[in-house]
């Protein structure tokens, strides 16, 4: 029965729970090389809000989208753009170790965001890490398919990958998976505490 809980899985959560890490989602316009981020949150360790913000896109807000997450352009009148809130979310994030659920495709929005506003990408990649492979590694269950870690890497990832929600429930965690930035920054911090706290 899963999870397995694979011991190492476990010391690597806790080394990296050593360093404090902040925990970070985004919510987007879509996930085309053209589609921008359009909110952020951050919480710490404990699930607190360090930062949340809408952001005001450069470009329109599909229909299918905000079925998803909710946000609809009207809702972002007074938003900053990328590049004002920028200035406050560098401070955030700035010396930090990040984790993200699915933390590749947090990390592509936001420098393909930065990029549209001809910004040069300050953070180090290996700043970031992805509680979404972490989970899959601890869970242990083998895939049936075969995914590439990322695109610059050639091994292939051997164990499924779980939706946000599942996990969390999977591991009994009383928290939504909403499709906004913060509750999904908080419920991505519970599970990776989960992981770092876990006892057979």
């Amino acid at each position: 029965m899963y999870p397995v809980a694979n011991p190492k899985v476990i010391q690597r959560a806790q080394q990296i729970l050593a360093v404090a890490p902040i925990f970070l989602d985004t919510e987007t316009t879509g996930f085309s090389p053209q589609d921008v981020v359009i909110e952020v949150g951050v919480v710490d360790l404990a699930g607190q809000t360090v930062y949340e913000s809408f952001i005001k896109p450069s470009i329109p807000i599909p229909e299918k989208a905000s079925a998803i997450h909710g946000i609809r352009e009207d809702m972002l009148t007074d938003a900053p753009s990328w590049k004002q809130a920028w200035e406050d979310l560098r401070t955030v994030l700035e010396g930090r170790y990040i984790g993200a659920y699915n933390a590749d495709f947090d990390l592509r929005m936001m420098k393909q965001t930065h990029e549209h506003f001809g910004l040069n990408w300050p953070i180090d990649d290996k700043n970031f890490f992805c509680v979404m492979q972490l989970y899959a590694l601890f869970h242990g269950e083998p895939s049936q398919k075969k995914f590439r870690t990322s695109k610059s890497q050639s091994k292939f990832f051997p164990y499924r990958f779980h939706k946000l929600e599942a996990a969390g429930a999977a591991c009994g965690i009383p928290l939504p998976n909403a499709h906004r930035a913060v509750d999904d920054a908080k419920l991505t911090a519970a599970l990776f505490h989960y992981i770092a706290n876990y006892t057979a």
